[in-house]
């Protein structure tokens, strides 16, 4: 069985087909929501100490928990990172 391999451009968004402006914004979001992922799983809380601890519905928990990035604005993902104590970069090249 002979397999066709395509090479990235770097970007998942874009190589599914989305254009390079909307592929780098989704980029941009979902590196967003799995450091924030990463940083409330890493504390072991109920989704309800979580979202007490960010000022939000616990439903806001369980969507970044569930990785619901269609839910969530570059802006409201800085903002909630911002609040469990992480600080953002943003590097442009």
């Amino acid at each position: 069985m002979d397999e066709k391999m395509t090479v990235s451009c770097g970007n998942v968004f874009e190589d599914l087909g989305f254009s390079p402006e909307d592929a780098a914004a989704m980029q941009v979001r979902e590196t967003l929501l799995i450091a924030l992922e990463k940083e409330l799983r890493k504390r072991g809380k109920t989704q309800r100490e979580l979202a007490a601890e960010l000022g939000v519905s616990r439903s806001r928990i369980s969507e970044v928990l569930h990785h619901k990035t269609d839910r969530f604005s570059a802006d409201k993902l800085v903002g909630l990172l911002h609040r469990a104590g992480k600080r953002v970069e943003l590097r442009v090249d």
